[in-house]
């Protein structure tokens, strides 16, 4: 058996599934894929960053234990004979460290890009000039939609590309994991997409109003941002049906398990940000889209909340890995077909746990931690989360406030031991 996982940032629930439950039209490559997948309709990120996320699907943990110490379940699949290809499109992203791979660079770039990219990192090298440079990107972005400087990932094209040739160079059995960034801000027009003719410059202005003036947009600029958002998702979508057509010419699909999981969403201006997810627990930012197709996954939409911690639990289950099943996540097959709406996942706001949520199928819970402060949604009847219902429902806001004391209580129980064994290992 094989096992391909495919992971993006980015990439919000509903901006994939439409308002009848299907795949966004926009989208053919995730709707031929949910059409024959168990589709996990309440999946939720781990952490609303998602490269705590991540981390967190490596690990098969909540994002508060130290990845240096806690073996990641890529680590058990390779030591159970999997050939192991992990690829990402950030050069200077921490994935580097956790073993995925990137392009070449010569491959990926153009000589002013590379021209661009050294600059940048030769000036911000320096602190008086790195603040020049970014004032003046700011200045330049913002009036004239200039950019100084360029963004290290490298495109979805150059890492589906390196994936495929992966597969080529593998013998069997083989674990393939290819990441993408591509719908991650800041948004560009794509070609052969719904945003293929705004303006480059337009786009660059209107990104830096988000982050400097978002209370100046316009209701047309912020259409144009929502466009270029979906333009980001089509574009991501296109990578996808060129790595699924190369996975297909090269592996029996009957003998393959494929999932899709986003590992974070983009608030779109709706609850005050635009892009920025770190501290944002409402469903624009940690409600994602999750597919699992394969030989044991019936075509079918399930309700039950799902967490990413799950994923890889669920994925080495499928094909028979052994993994320790005391870390958190589980195999989500064992839920199928049982009465589990209540079933609880959680979220933590990186390894600071200065927020945490808990939901099930219905309600979530929020708390910032610090202030002791708590939101309590109702999705039965406010799916846009825009009423705190912690005054009125007082059992429902009991129970969950005491799962999420259990649950904090725990994550901050195995940092302090983590950090325990750190300095242990580092005095030895």
């Amino acid at each position: 058996m094989h096992v391909v996982l495919v992971t993006a940032s980015a990439v919000r629930h509903d901006h994939v599934h439409a308002g009848d439950g299907q795949i966004h039209s926009s989208l053919p490559t995730l709707s031929r894929l949910a059409d024959d997948a168990t589709v996990f309709s309440r999946a939720y990120t781990s952490s609303p960053d998602h490269e705590s996320t991540l981390r967190a699907i490596l690990t098969g943990t909540h994002p508060t234990r130290d990845l240096g110490v806690v073996p990641t379940l890529v680590d058990t699949i390779a030591e159970s004979g999997w050939e192991t290809g992990l690829f990402h499109g950030d050069s200077d992203g921490p994935l580097a460290s956790w073993g995925f791979e990137v392009p070449d660079e010569s491959t990926t770039h153009s000589t002013t890009e590379q021209f661009r990219r050294m600059l940048g990192q030769k000036i911000t090298a320096e602190t008086t000039l790195g603040g020049l440079l970014e004032r003046g990107d700011r200045l330049l972005g913002s009036s004239l939609g200039i950019r100084l400087t360029s963004s290290p990932t490298h495109t979805g094209e150059a890492v589906t590309e390196r994936a495929l040739s992966w597969l080529t160079e593998t013998t069997e059995p083989q674990f393939l994991w290819v990441h993408y960034d591509d719908a991650a801000a800041p948004h560009v027009p794509r070609e052969g997409t719904v945003s293929d003719g705004i303006d480059k410059r337009t786009a660059t202005k209107l990104a830096y109003a988000t982050e400097n003036a978002p209370e100046t947009l316009t209701d047309d600029e912020r259409e144009t941002l929502k466009t270029l958002y979906r333009g980001e998702l089509e574009h991501l979508d296109q990578c996808l049906g060129q790595l699924f057509d190369g996975i297909q010419s090269r592996l029996d699909a009957n003998e393959t398990v494929t999932a899709f999981a986003g590992t974070s969403g983009c608030p779109l201006g709706e609850h005050g940000t635009w892009y920025e997810t770190t501290s944002d627990f409402h469903d624009e930012s940690v409600r994602v889209p999750l597919f699992i197709h394969g030989p044991k996954f019936d075509a079918e939409t399930v309700e039950f909340a799902a967490s990413s911690v799950d994923i890889l639990p669920t994925l080495l289950a499928a094909v028979g890995v052994k993994y320790d099943q005391q870390r958190g996540g589980s195999d989500l097959r064992t839920f199928m077909g049982r009465r589990v709406t209540e079933r609880q996942v959680f979220a933590a706001s990186g390894n600071a746990l200065s927020e945490a949520m808990v939901c099930n199928s219905r309600w979530k819970l929020a708390r910032a931690l610090r202030e002791g402060r708590e939101t309590l949604f109702d999705h039965g009847d406010d799916p846009k989360e825009r009423r705190d219902r912690s005054s009125e429902n007082l059992p429902v806001h009991r129970a969950l406030s005491h799962a999420l004391d259990c649950f904090v209580e725990n994550r901050r129980t195995q940092q302090t031991e983590s950090s325990h064994r750190i300095t242990a290992s580092g005095e030895r």
